[in-house]
Formats: structure tokens, C-alpha cells, sequence
């Protein structure tokens, strides 16, 4: 059962065979883009897809479908695994091998720019939205398995949203015919206890019908243990990036996963492989941990104002940003009556 051939001092059984059930996902150039505008080569991205066909990753993300000229995205600004057009996805990827997805964000794509899954290399349709675009995401989730396609939902910034209306988002999506739901803490802030109570609810919601998705960020380097929460609860997806690339914080990394899972379906070598790829550009976008990513995790928002800060000279000055994010926290009006942080 165990993983603890390698410890001497525990036991074996100490941990859930759950682990060797769940199914990988790796979503390194399209969440990893995040970080440097989608430039990957074509060929860096072919070579990312044969190794994850090698580790037996069950399903690479391969980018965002987005419409052009919504957001204000230009071509010219960003590579082409924010659009995945199909020539674009055939240079890179090729069919057969293991699932391909790629991901809508709603409000960046008009229902009529995804094809059917007859008429592209992809399988799998992600669809991203906030709570308070659900409404619109239920229909591209119809529409998306009209299409043909395996069709998730990512509930995005699941931290933000007050549990009335996470009850009635979940149990509405349960019986949209959708086969995933995500937990995703699109800020970081989430920590183990929070990743417990989610996935319990989630289960408990969409029934055994419909599979649970685990996507989490490293703002505070909870990541990689709020994924082993995750796989311990039973969920069914975990999500992962190559050396934990990602926006501002990242991750949780790929290989650390694999590491963990123990499962001897996955080789983890393949992926290791990579990792020279990536470190070169670790030190250039300076993903991973870092203390202005972990303020914004801690009070729940948005890491863009770390992102900002992490660009200046004196990014590691950072008491005067925590205490402004500490003044934004105690002046907020949608919080329960309580105690509030001291300064």
C-alpha cells in the first residue's frame, strides 16, 4: 500500500491508495504562459508533449482558444498558445497519444470560434469563469459537449465566492451532463483545512457522476501539500506544471506530484528532462515563491500587485506593501462582524 520503502523510520501504510487512482494533468504552457505571454517555440512545446507521453501524464494543456480582439489581446503581443490555432497545435502536438485540452476563459471567446472536436487535435474543453459568470459558462459547457468534447468546469477564485453561491454553482453544473468540476485557488490562499472542506463539499454535491479537480497556487508555498490533501480526500484530478511554472508564485510542480503519487503507470524521468529547459527561464520570469506573492496569498487577492512589485528594484522591501494590503483587509465592508488583523 505504502509509500514508505523509502523511510525507515514509519511504517508502511501510512498513506491512502488513493494516490494511485487519481489522474495528472499538465497545464504548463498554457498556465505557465501566463508568466511569459505564451512565447514557448513550437518545438519547445513538441518536446514538452513527448515527454509527457513518455511519463504517461494522463492530459496536456496545450493553451487558451481565445477570440481575437476581445481583451484587447494582439497577435503581435502574444504567442500563439493564447489563440491555439489549429496549425498552430499541429506543428506542436499530435493526436492519438494521450488527451489534449485547451482552455476558454469566458468573456475571451465567443462560442462560435470553438470547433468541433471533430475538426481539431484536441479532446478536452476547459471552461474557466467567476462565479458571477456562471450563467454563460453553463452554456459553453452545453455547447462544448454538443461539440463532442470532454468538457471540465474551472470555478475560478473559489476563495472569493460566499458559500450560498458556490452551493447553488455546484449544484447546478451537477446535472449539466459536465465531467469535472475544479477546485481552483486562483490567488493562492487556500491552505490544507480549506482544501479538506472544498473537496468534501464538492464530492458531496456533484455526487459520483461527475469527477473533482484539483488546481492550486504556490503563493504561499501550500501548493504541493494542498495537492497531497487533495489526492488524500479523493479527488480525481490534480493539476501541474513542469517545475511549477506558472504565474507569479506557480504551481504545484509536476515532478514533485509524480514523486509523491508513487505510481508505477507514471515515469517521472521523462520529466526531469526537462527541467534544464525551464530553469534557464525560472531565473529570468522569477517564478516560485516569493514574499510579495506570499502577502497577496495570505489576504486573498489578486497577485497582480506582487507581480507589479516583484518588477521593481526594491521588490524585497516589503513591509510598507504588506501593511497596504493590510489596510485594504481591515477596511473591507463585505466581511463578517470580528476580530481584524493588528498592525
Amino acid at each position: 500500500m505504502g509509500m514508505d520503502y523509502r523511510i525507515r523510520c514509519c511504517p508502511d501504510g501510512l498513506v491512502t491508495d488513493r494516490r494511485r487512482r487519481v489522474k495528472v494533468l499538465d497545464c504548463t504552457i498554457r498556465d505557465g504562459g501566463i508568466s511569459n505571454n505564451w512565447y514557448f517555440e513550437h518545438e519547445l512545446v513538441n518536446r514538452c508533449f513527448k515527454k509527457l507521453v513518455e511519463a504517461n501524464v494522463d492530459c496536456m494543456e496545450v493553451g487558451y482558444r481565445t477570440a481575437d480582439g476581445l481583451e484587447k489581446l494582439n497577435r503581435d503581443k502574444v504567442g500563439p498558445w493564447r489563440f491555439c490555432d489549429e496549425d498552430d497545435l499541429r506543428r506542436a502536438v499530435e493526436p492519438g497519444h494521450i488527451p489534449l485540452s485547451t482552455m476558454v476563459d469566458i468573456g475571451r471567446i465567443n462560442i462560435s470560434d470553438i470547433p468541433p472536436k471533430k475538426d481539431t487535435v484536441t479532446d478536452v474543453l476547459r471552461v474557466a469563469s467567476y462565479a458571477h459568470q456562471f450563467d454563460e459558462a453553463l452554456h459553453f459547457i452545453e455547447h462544448g459537449l454538443e461539440m463532442g468534447y470532454t468538457t471540465f468546469y474551472q470555478l475560478m477564485a473559489v476563495s472569493e465566492i460566499e458559500p450560498k453561491v458556490m452551493d447553488d454553482c455546484l449544484r447546478r453544473v451537477a446535472t449539466s451532463g459536465v465531467h469535472a468540476v475544479y477546485i481552483v485557488d486562483s490567488f493562492g490562499a487556500l491552505f490544507p483545512y480549506h482544501v479538506r472542506f472544498l473537496v468534501r463539499k464538492y464530492k458531496n454535491y456533484l455526487g459520483t457522476d461527475v469527477e473533482v479537480g484539483a488546481h492550486f497556487h504556490n503563493n504561499q508555498q501550500q501548493a504541493f501539500a494542498n495537492s497531497i490533501v487533495a489526492v488524500d480526500e479523493g479527488v480525481d484530478w490534480v493539476d501541474a506544471t513542469i517545475h511549477g511554472l506558472g504565474r507569479g508564485a506557480g504551481n504545484t510542480p509536476l515532478e514533485l506530484l509524480l514523486f509523491y503519487l508513487d505510481n508505477p503507470r507514471y515515469d517521472s524521468r521523462p520529466i526531469l528532462d526537462l527541467v534544464d529547459d525551464f530553469a534557464t527561464l525560472r531565473d529570468e520570469l522569477r517564478w516560485g515563491y516569493h514574499l510579495p506573492y506570499a502577502i497577496t496569498g495570505y489576504y486573498n487577492i489578486h497577485p497582480r500587485g506582487g507581480i507589479a512589485l516583484m518588477s521593481r528594484p526594491d521588490r524585497y522591501k516589503c513591509r510598507s506593501f504588506y501593511e497596504s494590503m493590510q489596510d485594504r483587509f481591515a477596511n473591507r465592508t463585505d466581511l463578517p462582524p470580528g476580530p481584524r488583523l493588528n498592525k
